[in-house]
C-alpha cells in the first residue's frame, strides 16, 4: 500500500510538471505575440481600388404628358384620347412594343374662376364667387425605346401630335448588374495588385481579407460621343430630332483591409 501511495504521488507530481510546462509554453507564445503585435494590435493595411468601364446606352426612356382641358370631363378626356391613340398607332409603326408603352397617371381637376357677384363702382365692389368653368384632364406616359436608333424618330412623333409636356430621353443601359459588376471587379483586382506591393515594400506576405466595402453610389455620367445620332426623316411621316446618344460610364470603388503575415 505504501508503495502504491508513492507511485501516486510520483504520477500527481509528473503531471503537475507537465501541466506547468504546457502553461510556460502557452506564456511565452503569449509574450511573442505581444512581442510581433503590441498592445494587442493585429498588423494589418487597407487599401482603395477604382474601376470603371463604360457601356453603350441600349435603352431610350421618353416621358410625355398629354394636358387637355375642356367644358365637361367626358369632353376633356375624348381630346386626351385622340391624341394619346394617335401616339401609341405611330409608335406602333416605329416598331415600339405596346408591352414598352404604359401610363404613369391619369388625373382629372376642375378649372375654377372668380367671378363678380355684382357691379363694381370703384368705391364699392360685391363680394366674388369661385365657380367651375370646365375640367382638365392629363395623362402621363412612359416608353421604352429599344431600338435605340429610334429615339430621334419617336420623339417627332411625339411633336407631330402636338403634345408639349416631354421629358427624354433618358439613355440607360439595361443591363446595370453586369456593368457594376464588371466595375467593381475592376476594383478589386486593383486594391489587391496595391496590398501586394505594399506588402512587399514592407517585407510582408500579406494574409486573408479583414474587411471589405463596397462605396459604389450607382453613379454614372453620361459622356456624348463626338458623332451625332441623325435621324432621317422616313417617308416625310415624321420630322427627325437629332439626339447624341453618348456613352455611360459606370464607376466602382472598394476599399480592402488585410492581415499581414
Amino acid at each position: 500500500m505504501q508503495t502504491d501511495y508513492k507511485k501516486y504521488i510520483w504520477m500527481t507530481g509528473s503531471l503537475a510538471l507537465v501541466t506547468i510546462s504546457f502553461a510556460a509554453i502557452a506564456m511565452g507564445m503569449s509574450d511573442f505575440t505581444a512581442m510581433k503585435y503590441p498592445n494587442g494590435q493585429v498588423a494589418s493595411i487597407t487599401v482603395t481600388g477604382e474601376g470603371e468601364v463604360t457601356a453603350i446606352p441600349d435603352i431610350a426612356t421618353v416621358t410625355l404628358t398629354v394636358r387637355e382641358s375642356a367644358k365637361t370631363v367626358p369632353e376633356a378626356q375624348k381630346l386626351v384620347e385622340a391624341k394619346i391613340k394617335e401616339v401609341i398607332k405611330e409608335l406602333s409603326d416605329l416598331g415600339v412594343d405596346k408591352k414598352d408603352t404604359k401610363t404613369l397617371s391619369y388625373t382629372i381637376n376642375p378649372k375654377y374662376e372668380q367671378q363678380s357677384t355684382g357691379y363694381c363702382n370703384g368705391y364699392i365692389c360685391p363680394p366674388t364667387k369661385t365657380i367651375i368653368v370646365g375640367y382638365e384632364v392629363a395623362q402621363s406616359m412612359q416608353i421604352k425605346v429599344r431600338k435605340i436608333d429610334k429615339a430621334g424618330e419617336v420623339i417627332g412623333v411625339i411633336g407631330k401630335a402636338n403634345v408639349t409636356e416631354v421629358n427624354g430621353p433618358e439613355y440607360t443601359v439595361d443591363d446595370m448588374d453586369k456593368a457594376q459588376a464588371d466595375a467593381k471587379a475592376i476594383a478589386i483586382a486593383k486594391a489587391q495588385a496595391k496590398a501586394k506591393a505594399t506588402a512587399k515594400s514592407l517585407h510582408q506576405g500579406l494574409g486573408s481579407v479583414m474587411s471589405f466595402s463596397d462605396d459604389n453610389n450607382g453613379y454614372y455620367p453620361t459622356m456624348y460621343r463626338a458623332e451625332a445620332m441623325s435621324m432621317k426623316n422616313v417617308g416625310g411621316v415624321s420630322d427627325s430630332v437629332t439626339l447624341p446618344q453618348g456613352e455611360s460610364v459606370i464607376k466602382s470603388r472598394v476599399t480592402i483591409t488585410y492581415f499581414l503575415k
